[in-house]
């Protein structure tokens, strides 16, 4: 069942602002390069041999530059097309289709790439027609396939493209065979002259899609494409082709908030992502009997991720990943007066996408998710979770500042006296050693006083009974975690007039609660602080963030004796920063923030992060508030693809337990993926949160959520906890909202969400809303 919870992004805005860039198809046809040498066949790994299948025919003209115990890569000498041949399947994956699409060639098949521009005005006003010109190509080779350059001599712009095969061993032994396509930073030039804003020589890049057509299904063909939304959704061929308008197309993390006035991934009780955005850097297609899974490695921060119906500019299926080498910012003329403009200085680092090759039964969305785990074990160093089952998690929910036009008044929803009252109520019903996460623990509560957080609101206890909470917990076999907050600075808080004083607020920083909005916070493209107006929220710089806060404050958590932190929103949403003296790309943020985990986790024993983006895998002890919907105005179906790469990977939390939607089938959904429950709670009744910045906890008083949360913290202990170090080896759709999973240990579960019962292949009948757990030798 598939919720929707936003709309599709038609290219961020670049694309929205079309008049910005110009688009360039380089049809390659007729263009002389260099024969390559056949080199070495390319061993990054000894691998066991694999049954090969015989070399299937290829187009006149191509010859093979590389091979591996897998692959073979061809290329064309008279205009740069590859092929990859899988020697499993004898499955041929082409850069452009080796037969005309339609009845009329459309401008782009020949295309290896895509390229938009701009001017040395870098404004919307700029349109030039570049499809016809064609670019002076050279190639030379390297280990494992060629180098091709591409000089554009009309418009002063060169660039260079690594293709080479490779192969990785897996942990189980499996071959991982892949295309890598590399554009190196130091291969970029752009030699015009952009002294003058009137040059016609200065052209300057601004995206870059590379091998748009890799793979691309004709018209006819059956298969899907996999996008990356949320939790993962596939789009299906259609066997009819209009001309569509649309097309899939979203910046990997989502949007950059210093580029765009950021808004928060969750909110408030309710948690999760109110507009679902691409959670890893992955998208798939499956053609007939083949599939690739197209993994972004380098450049990730800075990349869209497109899907293509075929009538989209012609009758192909495919996806890409989209480079962005400059973006647009609104800059100020003058007081209130803005004009749209593209960055001069292009965006640095190299540029990199992995096509993993499946197929056999890998050929699905299940293998696309697998194979994302493949490279998060072997790349980024993942490591499968122990076999006990994880630890329950509690939300406890402490109090909020409610802020009115003349006053201000906290209220009190759980205060440390009560939290110990409600964790023994659990222990007293037979859920022992569990965590529980404290939100709204610090000065003024939920909202805040960030970045100060001590002394410990008063209306709850204070430090006193905070600390006395603490050490009765861990008694109790319990641990504590506080949720912190090093992303946002708040100045609409308690403090008088005075403390709301911009000017004042810089002189005596303490009034805005130990944070300059000067200097402190990150700017925009437009060097501009980032700041949201209605709730008195500045972003600020991470550096400052772990430097000034982060190592004032851990002292007094390590002495208060908590067991680790909820870092808020640092999975849900990144950007870049222009500060002066701090200046991040969206990579170094999120590489920052991640140092930040690590040193929490270091000294306090845990840490958690909010939001699912996947830069947090390895830095988090769970994942809180992981993806359970997708984009369905252009999918047809959610698959849990970000579930399949990380189940037995990292712990992942959803909805809050008593705030769903429809118990029945969120209930079942995690069961299905594998995800944990969490329940958030309170000791006063949730009506007390009536005119606050969290009513959307709407449901929360301990009492009435006591013995639901209890026997589901038990029976997903008891009848899960086996699975939590289980990878997903594959996940079906049997029938309409009838699915199956399979575990590495053959285990299967059979997930009914439909009201009547089906029945599975073999035979067992699962009744209407329910499931069915077949464990190994049972």
């Amino acid at each position: 069942m598939m919720r929707m919870t936003g709309t599709m992004q038609m290219g961020g805005w670049y694309r929205r602002a079309l008049t910005v860039t110009v688009r360039m198809a380089i049809g390659l046809a007729s263009i002389a390069l260099l024969a390559p040498q056949v080199p070495a066949a390319l061993a990054d790994a000894v691998l066991a041999p694999v049954p090969v299948v015989e070399q299937a025919s290829l187009p006149d003209g191509f010859a093979m530059v590389a091979e591996t115990s897998t692959l073979r890569l061809h290329a064309n000498f008279t205009d740069s097309r590859l092929v990859v041949e899988d020697r499993r399947s004898g499955k041929m994956w082409a850069s452009n289709p080796f037969e005309q699409l339609g009845p009329q060639k459309a401008s782009q098949e020949d295309a290896l790439f895509l390229l938009s521009a701009t001017n040395a005005k870098r404004q919307m006003t700029n349109l030039l027609t570049w499809n016809t010109e064609k670019p002076i190509i050279s190639a030379v080779n390297i280990p494992g396939g060629f180098r091709a350059t591409y000089d554009i001599d009309k418009f002063k712009m060169r660039f260079t493209i690594e293709y080479v095969i490779r192969e990785e061993k897996a942990s189980d032994g499996r071959a991982v065979p892949f295309l890598e396509v590399t554009v190196p930073d130091k291969g970029i030039e752009e030699y015009g002259n952009c002294k003058l804003v009137t040059s016609p020589t200065c052209f300057k890049m601004v995206t870059l899609e590379i091998l748009p057509l890799f793979g691309a299904a004709r018209a006819g063909q059956k298969g899907y494409v996999m996008v990356p939304d949320g939790a993962g959704a596939i789009v299906e061929f259609k066997p009819e082709y209009p001309q569509y308008r649309q097309r899939y197309s979203a910046q990997i993390f989502g949007p950059d908030a210093a580029a765009n006035l950021f808004t928060v991934g969750g909110s408030g009780g309710r948690g999760g992502n109110s507009v679902t955005r691409p959670t890893m850097p992955i998208w798939g297609l499956k053609q007939e009997d083949g599939a690739y899974a197209g993994i972004v490695t380098q450049g990730e921060f800075q990349a869209n991720v497109n899907a293509y119906l075929a009538g989209y500019i012609m009758n192909a299926n495919r996806g890409s990943a989209e480079f962005i080498f400059r973006r647009q910012a609104s800059i100020p003329r003058r007081r209130s007066v803005f004009v749209n403009k593209i960055e001069e200085d292009r965006l640095p680092g190299d540029r990199q996408v992995r096509y993993v090759l499946l197929t056999g039964d890998d050929a699905n969305y299940a293998g696309m998710g697998r194979a994302f785990r493949d490279y998060l074990m072997l790349v980024k160093g993942l490591k499968p979770l122990p076999a006990e089952p994880p630890r329950p998690l509690l939300d406890l929910f402490m109090g909020i500042t409610r802020r009115t036009s003349f006053r201000e008044d906290f209220v009190p929803m759980t205060t440390f006296d009560q939290a110990l009252t409600i964790i023994g109520e659990f222990i007293n019903k037979g859920v022992k050693d569990f965590d529980v996460h404290l939100i709204g623990w610090a000065d003024d509560g939920y909202r805040g006083r960030w970045p100060r957080r001590y002394p410990s609101e008063s209306t709850l206890g204070g430090d006193d009974r905070l600390r006395n909470l603490i050490q009765e917990a861990k008694r109790l076999g319990v641990k504590i975690f506080f949720e912190d907050d090093y992303m946002f600075g708040y100045t609409f808080s308690s403090g008088g007039i005075i403390g709301q004083i911009p000017g004042l607020r810089n002189i005596w920083p303490n009034w805005s609660y130990g944070f300059n909005s000067r200097w402190d916070t990150v700017r925009g493209v437009n060097k501009l602080p980032v700041f949201e107006g209605s709730g008195g929220i500045y972003l600020l710089n991470p550096v400052i963030a772990r430097d000034n806060y982060l190592e004032r404050d851990l002292p007094t958590h390590k002495a208060m004796g908590i067991d680790g932190v909820v870092l808020r929103q640092m999975g849900n949403m990144v950007m870049s920063d222009t500060n002066d003296r701090y200046p991040l790309s969206r990579g170094e943020v999120a590489a920052t923030w991640m140092k930040m985990a690590d040193r929490e986790r270091d000294v306090l024993g845990g840490a958690m992060i909010q939001g699912a983006n996947s830069y947090v895998l390895g830095h988090t002890d769970r994942v809180y508030d992981a993806p359970v919907t997708s984009l369905d105005a252009f999918g047809d179906a959610t698959v849990p693809v970000y579930h399949i790469a990380t189940q037995g990977l990292v712990v992942r939390h959803t909805i809050r337990a008593n705030l769903r939607n429809d118990p029945k089938t969120e209930l079942l959904r995690q069961y299905e993926w594998g995800m944990q429950p969490v329940y958030q709670l309170t000791y006063a009744p949730s009506s007390d949160l009536i005119r606050t910045d969290y009513n959307l906890l709407y449901s929360s008083q301990y009492e009435d959520w006591l013995d639901p949360a209890v026997q589901e913290y038990k029976s997903m202990r008891e009848t899960f906890g086996f699975l939590s170090g289980q990878a997903i080896m594959n996940h079906e759709i049997l029938q309409r909202n009838f699915n199956r999973v399979t575990y590495a240990d053959g285990t299967r579960l059979y997930v009914n969400y439909n009201p009547d019962s089906r029945r599975t292949p073999e035979g067992a009948e699962i009744r209407g809303y329910g499931y069915a757990l077949e464990r190994k030798g049972r």
